[in-house]
């Protein structure tokens, strides 16, 4: 394991920006090395790049597919590297009935829909601390939201087109469910529904971040594009939008949000 950083690389206290995959980070990692120096430290088996892009100070890392990997990733963000607040981009399944694929869901709250500690605790409690939901941070999500709607009015266009539909990408704000397993059929999207029938999207990191980012009082935000309904056709949306229109998605949004903040 290399050094971690030292105090004066992040003196500014960055922002840390978290996908699961390659491709849900957009050109990110690419702007930030062509808008300056670019620090790359190796921790945990992650690669943290370290360095300014749009103007932001950011702590840029892949966090890979799941909670426990989320978790860990987050923690090694607030611990080794000190970020303010973390942010968290990529795709998920849609779950509410209004919800479309292209559409994007910004997160006010957060749960693990797959946690079950009953008869101890009642169903998707998180043990000892008394709660199902996580709240994401409501100035960091507004902001986001902001960079979404921006996006949307000035791509939605463009996107609309390439998905064949009239209709422009909606942005939804509320619940947000994750667990360990990719949704992948009918059934078990009418389970979800029955049992959280307000959930907008399934995915499988971001109750994690939120629940380590509430243990130790750092703000976050989460935003996923609907790659696919979470229904038997899910697999095959999913690789073709992940591969094709994730990345569009994530750069914008993330441009016009770390513009802001820069």
């Amino acid at each position: 394991m290399s050094a971690l950083p030292s105090e004066a690389t992040i003196a500014r206290r960055p922002l840390g920006v978290m996908a699961a995959l390659p491709e849900e980070l957009g050109d990110l990692v690419a702007a930030m090395r062509a808008e300056g120096a670019v620090e790359t430290i190796t921790h945990g088996k992650r690669d943290y790049h370290i360095g300014t892009v749009h103007g932001a100070p950011c702590v840029v890392t892949l966090a890979r597919v799941g909670k426990v990997a989320a978790a860990a990733t987050v923690s090694a963000l607030i611990h080794a590297f000190d970020v303010e607040a973390v942010v968290f981009t990529g795709v998920a399944g849609g779950v509410g009935p209004t919800v479309r694929i292209g559409d994007i869901v910004v997160a006010e709250t957060l749960m693990q829909h797959d946690l079950d500690a009953s008869p101890l605790f009642p169903r998707f409690e998180v043990p000892l601390l008394g709660m199902s939901r996580f709240a994401a941070d409501a100035p960091l999500t507004a902001a986001l939201a902001r960079a979404c709607e921006r996006f949307v009015e000035e791509e939605g266009a463009a996107l609309s087109q390439r998905f064949v539909t009239e209709a422009l990408p909606t942005v939804h704000r509320g619940l947000i469910i994750s667990g360990d397993q990719f949704v992948a059929s009918a059934t078990s999207v009418d389970l979800l529904r029955a049992a959280l029938p307000d959930a907008l999207a399934v995915e499988m990191e971001g109750a994690a971040i939120a629940q380590v980012c509430y243990e130790y009082g750092v703000p976050c935000a989460i935003v996923r594009t609907i790659s696919d309904t979470a229904d038997a056709h899910a697999p095959a949306s999913f690789v073709t939008f992940l591969h094709e229109i994730a990345g569009t998605y994530s750069s914008g949004i993330l441009r016009r949000f770390l513009s802001a903040r820069g």
